[in-house]
Parts: C-alpha cells; sequence; structure tokens
C-alpha cells in the first residue's frame, strides 16, 4: 500500500500538474506541498493544518480525502471515531420510561455560491424592509410631534 505522499505525489504526475499549478489554487505553499509529498509532515506547522492540506489536496486531485485523512490520523495515533451524542426521545414507551437513542449528526453540506448569493439577496430584502419600517414608524412620529 502506497502512503499518503506517494499516492498524492503520483496521481499530481499522472494529471500532468506542477507544485506551482497546486499552489495556485490550493494557495498552500509549495514547500508545504513538498513536505506532504515526501511524508515529512513534521515541516508542516501543526496537524490541523496537515490535515487540512492532506484533504484539500486530495479532494483537488479526486482521490478519496477521508480515507487519507484518517490514515494521517492512526499514523499520528489519533481517534479515527465519531463522536457520537446521547439524547434522549420525549416520545415514552409502553412502561412511561424514556428510551435512549444514540444519534450522529450528518456532516453539513457547504454552500455553492450560486445559494450564498440567494440568501445575501433575502437578508438583504428583510433588511430593505426593517429599516424602511423604521423610517415609516420616525416620520410618523415627528408627523405627530410637528402637527398635533
Amino acid at each position: 500500500m502506497a502512503s499518503i505522499g506517494e499516492e498524492l505525489r503520483r496521481e499530481r504526475q499522472r494529471r500532468g500538474l506542477t507544485l506551482e499549478q497546486i499552489e495556485d489554487v490550493l494557495h498552500i505553499k509549495v514547500a508545504y506541498l513538498h513536505a506532504l509529498e515526501h511524508d515529512e509532515f513534521s515541516r508542516i506547522p501543526g496537524s490541523v493544518y496537515t490535515k487540512g492540506f492532506i484533504k484539500n489536496y486530495s479532494e483537488l486531485l479526486g482521490l478519496d480525502s477521508r480515507r487519507l485523512v484518517d490514515t494521517f490520523k492512526n499514523r499520528m495515533g489519533e481517534s479515527l471515531t465519531i463522536p457520537k451524542r446521547r439524547m434522549v426521545s420525549k416520545e415514552q414507551d409502553k412502561n412511561d420510561a424514556f428510551r435512549e437513542q444514540e444519534l450522529i449528526e450528518a456532516p453539513k453540506q457547504r454552500l455553492t455560491y450560486e445559494s450564498r448569493k440567494a440568501k445575501r439577496q433575502k437578508t438583504m430584502m428583510i433588511e430593505r424592509f426593517v429599516v424602511g419600517g423604521i423610517l415609516l414608524l420616525i416620520i410618523l412620529f415627528l408627523g405627530w410631534l410637528f402637527f398635533v
């Protein structure tokens, strides 16, 4: 089984990309990309950054980022388990006792550019209505103050 760096380097070379091209897209220094490809993770300033770099780099190359990050975590001795939350359901069973269910939250989907733009337009429209309502109240108050 190939190491993380070998797999990243092989896929980058297969696609005909240079480290400089990857740097332009991901905004990760060439020195860090070189360290990733040679499994020199100690040259990167922290494991959080390393995991992020591996994830972004592998997603750009079309590799399984979750598997590569889990491989890195395993190599560093980090836990691979997903934390679970215990929640008590409000539904009661036959014995009038509360049942406990283990739930795992699904990962949140990233917003696309179009959905961000639509959300911002909706927010701006609401803001305009609020500002307009406040201005209307100010005008009514001033009218009442000066004409009554």
